[in-house]
């Protein structure tokens, strides 16, 4: 590489590299505003800077891409994929939470098909329904999480598999997250995602444990007369039995210890009442 073309991709190089750290400050500043629950407005106008810097971004990579020498392409491709996943995941999530699709669109630096397919795959992802989070924290909660993402996503003909797996990363959070770290979005890692999922959060011993738990660690009501401290209880029991049922787990079966954490978790009175019967 001659000098001129060197002192080309150093300023190109310096110049994305400032490009990048405004694209980070700008998801950290989204992730933060989503994670508290910000007005949609202050999100929104965070994501269409998100989307201007993203775009700023591309530009620059293909700038370097198009001087640095063969050796070097690949790292520049690995760490560029990096940024463009991040971006994509958190504009998912940011239009999810708005409620909107943007008309903003931004070019896929490594997509070959013609722009109007894209358009129409893109818009076909970000018009699904939205779909509750899974963050782990509930696993009983994987079942009905599952189910609707087969529904929506999974069987979805109109999409291809990196597709999918772009939405998929976007409604995993908190430890589902971190369980598919690493993998890149492509169709092969899609598979792989998706096993991991079923296999860390999706096999029945544990949600009949994490059902289990629930019911053991009820909080119990010292006052009779607490009526929504009561109907919290109510709820809580009522949501564990038909987790459990769901999963061919009755009531029958498991009556000997249901019996002695209903008559600990209801008030005194109330079960000394209930024992006299």
């Amino acid at each position: 590489m001659d000098a001129a073309n060197q002192a080309l991709l150093e300023r190109a190089k310096r110049a994305r590299s400032v490009s990048r750290s405004l694209v980070t400050k700008q998801i950290n500043k989204l992730e933060y505003e989503i994670n508290n629950s910000a007005d949609k407005t202050t999100v929104h106008e965070i994501y269409v800077q998100l989307i201007s810097k993203f775009e700023e971004l591309s530009t620059l990579d293909k700038e370097v891409e198009s001087l640095i020498n063969i050796e070097s392409l690949e790292d520049e491709i690995l760490t560029r994929e990096e940024y463009r996943e991040k971006f994509i995941i958190w504009k998912i999530r940011a239009e999810r939470y708005i409620g909107t699709v943007s008309s903003i669109g931004f070019q896929n630096s490594v997509e070959n098909q013609p722009q109007n397919i894209n358009s129409f795959k893109h818009q076909m992802l970000y018009n699904l329904h939205p779909l509750k989070s899974f963050s782990a924290n509930d696993i009983s909660s994987f079942p009905s999480f599952g189910a609707r993402f087969k529904s929506a996503v999974y069987d979805n003909s109109n999409l291809n598999d990196v597709d999918k797996f772009s939405y998929l990363k976007s409604v995993v959070t908190s430890d589902a997250e971190l369980a598919n770290q690493g993998l890149t979005l492509t169709p092969e890692n899609y598979a792989k995602a998706v096993k991991i999922l079923e296999d860390k959060f999706g096999r029945k011993e544990l949600i009949v444990d994490n059902h289990m738990n629930r019911l053991l660690n009820l909080s119990p009501v010292r006052k009779s007369f607490d009526v929504i401290a009561l109907r919290k209880l109510y709820d809580q029991l009522e949501i564990n039995i038909r987790g459990l049922e769901s999963l061919e787990i009755f009531p029958d079966s498991y009556s000997c210890l249901l019996f002695p954490i209903i008559m600990r978790a209801i008030p005194p009175d109330l079960a000394l009442e209930y024992n006299k019967k």
